[in-house]
């Protein structure tokens, strides 16, 4: 075996360490058994410029990797964090894109799975009122299709007033907003006692 066929496996394998190292904390994501499970601690190793402190924790539709599922790319995740994020439409637009150019340029690839993003992630947000924001990403899928990928999010903000955390819940789906996936996201609840 090349040097250039073992590396890819060894960042694969070092991924799944530090993934299986993060899920041994409880995620606060309270969802079906067959919605994968994550739990990643701040700073995030995809987009370390997100001047955070915290936990974000993940819970992927069982469809979540299959091209033509329902639930296709659907996905919800959570950040408590200690910072307020003092949210606008503008910083909502900045991160977002920094978090999703972090995480496709840090897909897991291998040798026969060659894959360079061709262009950077898109962002537009409308805030709905003071803890609701929707909005678009144009990113693309180097996990599984390597297509563009146009993602729906709806983004919800509260204090918890009891932990002192920020908690900042993101349902992100490609479906339209009319879609029977949003309603199955909209039953993840956080389960912590504010």
């Amino acid at each position: 075996m090349t040097y250039s066929k073992i590396i890819p496996f060894i960042f694969i394998f070092i991924f799944f360490i530090q993934c299986s190292k993060n899920n041994n904390e409880k995620n606060l994501l309270q969802a079906s058994d067959n919605w994968r499970s994550e739990v990643i601690k701040f700073p995030l190793d995809f987009a370390t410029s997100l001047q955070y402190s915290g936990i974000e924790y993940i819970r992927f539709a069982p469809g979540w990797g299959k091209e033509n599922a329902m639930d296709y790319f659907s996905y919800v995740f959570l950040w408590q964090i200690d910072q307020n994020p003092q949210l606008s439409t503008q910083k909502l637009e900045s991160e977002m894109e920094l978090y999703f150019n972090g995480l496709m340029n840090t897909a897991p690839v291998t040798e026969s799975n060659k894959f360079k993003v061709p262009h950077q992630s898109k962002a537009f947000f409308e805030k709905v009122n003071d803890s609701v924001y929707v909005g678009k990403i144009i990113t693309h899928d180097a996990f599984t299709t390597k297509k563009e990928l146009n993602l729906n999010i709806i983004i919800d903000y509260k204090f918890c007033n009891k932990t002192k955390k920020h908690l900042v819940l993101f349902n992100v789906s490609p479906k339209p907003l009319e879609h029977q996936i949003w309603k199955k996201l909209n039953k993840i609840v956080i389960n912590t006692d504010c």
